[in-house]
Formats: C-alpha cells, sequence, structure tokens
C-alpha cells in the first residue's frame, strides 16, 4: 500500500474549443466581408485590413497550437502516497521545471475545466505555501486530484514515532546525590540515612 501510485495521462489532442474559436473568429469576418460586399459599401483598403487580421489569427492559433504541443511533451506527474514527482512548464518561457514535493507540503489541489480544455482533460492546480502550479491537459485530473486528498488525509492522521530518550544513570545518579547531601545538610535526613541512600545511588551506576 505504501508505493501504490498514479500517474498523470496527458492528452495529445488538439483543443476542441480552440479550433471552434478559431472558425468563429473567421466565419464573423467572413460574415463581415460577404455583407459589405454585397451592399456595395465595402473599399479595399477594409478588405485588406480584414484579411490581415484573418492571416494574423491563424498565425496566432497555430503559434498557441506549437506552445501546447511543447508543453505536453514537458509536462509529468507520477504521485504516492508520499509525494509527487514529474515535471511542468510555466506558458512563457516554455522551460521545463523538475517538481518533487511531499505530500505533506500541499495546500490545496483542484481539477480545472475550460472551454480551452474540451476533449483534452482537465488542467491540475497545486497550491503550496504562496505559489500555484498549473498541469494543463491532464485526462484523468479528478482521480489523480481524490488520490492526493487521501494521500493527504492519510498523512495527517500518520502516527508520529517518538523519539526515544536514552538515560545516562551516572547523571540521575550525581543529581540525586546533591539533592541528598542538601537534604542533610538542612538536617531533614540524617549521616547515616544520607550514607544509606549514597551507597544505594553509587551501587546503580
Amino acid at each position: 500500500m505504501e508505493n501504490k501510485g498514479i500517474s498523470a495521462e496527458i492528452s495529445k489532442k488538439i483543443s476542441i474549443g480552440g479550433l471552434i474559436l478559431l472558425w468563429v473568429f473567421i466565419g464573423i469576418q467572413c460574415i463581415i466581408l460577404l455583407f459589405w460586399f454585397l451592399v456595395g459599401k465595402l473599399g479595399m483598403e477594409f478588405v485588406y485590413i480584414l484579411f490581415s487580421i484573418e492571416i494574423l489569427t491563424m498565425v496566432l492559433f497555430f503559434l498557441w497550437v506549437l506552445v501546447g504541443v511543447r508543453r505536453r511533451s514537458l509536462s509529468s506527474l507520477t504521485v504516492n502516497e508520499k509525494e509527487i514527482v514529474g515535471s511542468y512548464t510555466a506558458f512563457i518561457p516554455i522551460a521545463k521545471i523538475t517538481l518533487k514535493m511531499p505530500i505533506e507540503k500541499i495546500d490545496n489541489i483542484s481539477a480545472v475545466n475550460s472551454f480551452f480544455f474540451l476533449y483534452t482533460g482537465k488542467a491540475l492546480r497545486i497550491g503550496y505555501a504562496s505559489s500555484v502550479i498549473k498541469i494543463p491537459y491532464v485526462l484523468n485530473a479528478d482521480e489523480i486530484v481524490e488520490f492526493i486528498l487521501a494521500a493527504i488525509e492519510k498523512a495527517k492522521n500518520r502516527p508520529i514515532k517518538p523519539i526515544a530518550v536514552q538515560e545516562n544513570p551516572q547523571t540521575d545518579a550525581m543529581d540525586s546525590l546533591k539533592k541528598l547531601a542538601e537534604l542533610r545538610d538542612s538536617g531533614i535526613i540524617n549521616e547515616e540515612e544520607f550514607n544509606q541512600k549514597k551507597n544505594e545511588l553509587l551501587g546503580k551506576i
């Protein structure tokens, strides 16, 4: 049970939501072009502007796709009952960041869904201290969240092993002798009682 773990399944698909937004934006521009062309009030300058915006939109979309592919290739996550290990990337710059964190250090974790992750899983949000790690396109994000929450609860309820304190008989005996001497000097015990107790303590060393 101690070695039980789960790994993130990173989606390789392109977000359907992103494709829909791209075609909706292009479609709106085409409708505008068609409307103004039919009514005859569209100048060529306006056509060039809309065409340039359309080209720019497609270029930005394909850059966004390339960034997503790169982030997927650098993202990984394996979780067991003691720690999470893997790697992730920030959106900018796209550089691999190694992740290794004890379960006890996690403050909160959630699986976030959005239109941009349509049919490509969810984004894992892992909060610790004052930072947040985001790993997108995780197909089994809900399963990982449940596993980590259970592991955190188990870690909280794990009994703390007591620290063994080594006793020093010689030090204890010396302390007791000092207290006996103080009792003798104050008249609470006599010399005979003091010697008897002293011999008993010295015999234990």
